[in-house]
């Protein structure tokens, strides 16, 4: 397991210990808002978070990620590392804000949006979706676009 220790931004606990913490997250996003829409989504769905890790990190540490653990050579917006048991999920992610930022732009997309995607993309797989098909793909992103509806309608409910 990679889990990085220190929390930085944000952390909603349960028992005196973290279930979701983000490290290094943007500042266009509001971690505690997220926190709870993550949480929401993820109960909503019939599972429970032991601990989800979030940590944004630059192009460069990501594409050697990539090419350490994945041994691929192109970029990627997330990384995900799934230590899930049964319902109950528990994984770290890495994410690349800059690969999101191109990500965006191809899909005419805020960044902010690809960003609330792509957080949910993560626990997804540990739900058990892929995107390794066309109708798997289209599946995923229905459910992501379900999370970012539910992101703000949370959101305009804050204000």
């Amino acid at each position: 397991m990679i889990f990085i220790t220190e929390p930085d931004k944000t952390c909603i606990f349960a028992k005196n210990r973290y279930i979701i913490r983000f490290n290094n997250i943007p500042s266009f996003l509001d971690a505690t808002l997220i926190s709870n829409v993550i949480r929401d989504y993820i109960v909503k769905s019939n599972y429970s978070i032991d601990k989800l890790v979030y940590n944004f990190v630059t192009q460069k540490e990501m594409l050697e990620m990539n090419k350490k653990f994945l041994n691929h050579s192109t970029h990627t917006d997330i990384i995900s590392f799934n230590y899930t048991d049964a319902e109950s999920l528990k994984a770290e992610f890495f994410i690349s804000l800059w690969a999101i930022e191109r990500s965006a732009e191809e899909e005419k997309q805020s960044i902010e949006n690809e960003c609330i995607r792509v957080l949910i993309h993560g626990p997804l797989h540990c739900m058990g979706y892929n995107d390794t098909s066309p109708d798997k793909k289209k599946e995923m992103r229905i459910l992501e676009d379900d999370f970012i509806r539910m992101f703000h309608v949370k959101q305009r409910q804050h204000v």
